[in-house]
């Protein structure tokens, strides 16, 4: 019997290797659902693991027959049917030589048709440890003189996974150096996720709770989803937490935010006031009054157009009691956010709301915008489902998001 144990993402994918690898009569002896072990196995998806036999008759590969060439088949039923005469001695020695010879013949194809497998394997494999060396070789090159002194796979592991997902050196640095203040006995994976999780709890999550005004700006880039934001929280408030909700649009630049709020406004029986000029807000939130929030979309403004920038802060400045949410998207470069950050200066006080992480291939900008800027995250949204695709922001999230194995 032929046993074999299988790992595979899925049911399907491990059905199909077991079909693939032992044939349609293996029988399945044990099944099971695995979760990863080693450094940051508890973000990895489990896989499943499958143990299967076959009896060898089942999976044993039927042996070719040799047959002599078909002239000397044809040759000797000749001789051997009943109207023809027994065939001489000469004959069948004549007969065998050729048999011996054409099996010889087919022996050292099959020896030689091995050799240069076997040949082919183990060039590949060599290939595969050169380049495995070379990779070695490269990271230990890009370390710090520091990391390659202290000489823990675990800290190497981390350093290059942290700069992978474009986290500024500066976080990179301080995580690192407080690891290794640490026994290199003393450093596994919980002391490293205690450590990742308290610098996200200081740098990244607000302490404050609840909102201290009942009118909320939403500010921004173009295009980073600032409506849909807006909907998705205002359905929280609304059908969540019994807040009575108001929109005001001051995003008049583009007809098409107003008439989407409007729809959103609609679905969610929530009114709308539409403002022109920054003057016209005092009498929105007059009208409004009765409202326990009210939430103003503004116009998205590009952070290199000033005399835009200088109209936002116009319509901010009408307002004393306020609070105001920065919407940046997460795809957005490091170098980008820097100069988003830079241009939105004049705000004094101010959350975050990072969008798109569902567009996002790596998430340092989570941890880099919270550094540049010292204020809190809020939320962060995954799609553009209102009102689902919108959550929190919490330390387990984000240490899925950056320690997470593909």
């Amino acid at each position: 019997m032929k046993v074999k144990k299988i790992n595979a993402a899925n049911n399907h994918e491990a059905m199909t290797k077991v079909r693939s690898e032992l044939g349609p009569d293996a029988v399945i002896l044990h099944q099971r659902k695995v979760k990863p072990k080693g450094l940051f196995g508890m973000f990895k998806k489990p896989y499943i693991e499958i143990v299967a036999a076959v009896e060898d008759t089942a999976v044993r590969p039927q042996q070719p027959v040799m047959r002599p060439p078909v002239q000397t088949i044809n040759r000797h039923n000749h001789l051997a049917s009943n109207n023809s005469p027994k065939p001489s001695l000469a004959h069948e020695e004549a007969l065998k030589a050729i048999i011996e010879k054409n099996t010889n013949q087919i022996t050292q194809e099959k020896r030689g048709a091995k050799t240069t497998e076997e040949g082919l394997t183990k060039e590949i494999s060599e290939i595969k440890n050169m380049l495995s060396t070379v990779v070695k070789k490269v990271n230990v090159k890009d370390l710090p003189n520091s990391i390659r002194d202290f000489q823990n796979k675990d800290i190497e592991k981390l350093y290059h996974l942290l700069k992978e997902q474009e986290i500024d050196e500066e976080i990179i640095t301080n995580i690192i150096n407080d690891l290794m203040k640490n026994d290199q006995e003393e450093i596994d994976d919980q002391v490293i996720l205690d450590k990742m999780r308290t610098m996200i709890d200081q740098l990244v999550i607000s302490k404050e709770k609840g909102l201290k005004s009942k009118i909320i700006f939403f500010v921004g880039p173009t295009g980073v989803g600032k409506t849909t934001t807006i909907a998705k929280l205002a359905a929280h408030y609304s059908l969540n937490e019994g807040k009575k909700i108001g929109f005001i649009s001051a995003d008049t630049y583009r007809i098409a935010a107003v008439e989407q709020l409007k729809i959103y406004s609609e679905i969610l029986n929530v009114p709308v006031e539409v403002i022109y000029e920054a003057g016209d807000i005092h009498q929105a939130v007059s009208k409004l009054s009765h409202k326990d929030i009210i939430m103003v979309d503004t116009a998205g403004r590009s952070h290199k157009n000033h005399e835009q920038v200088k109209e936002l802060e116009l319509l901010l400045n009408q307002l004393d009691e306020k609070e105001i949410y920065l919407v940046v998207s997460c795809t957005a470069k490091n170098k980008d956010i820097r100069e988003i950050l830079k241009a939105y200066g004049f705000i004094d006080n101010f959350k975050i709301i990072l969008t798109k992480i569902d567009e996002a291939t790596t998430y340092g900008t989570i941890l880099n915008t919270a550094l540049q800027t010292q204020k809190p995250i809020s939320y962060l949204t995954t799609g553009q489902s209102v009102p689902d695709d919108i959550e929190v922001i919490s330390a387990d999230k984000i240490l899925s998001l950056l320690l997470k194995e593909e």
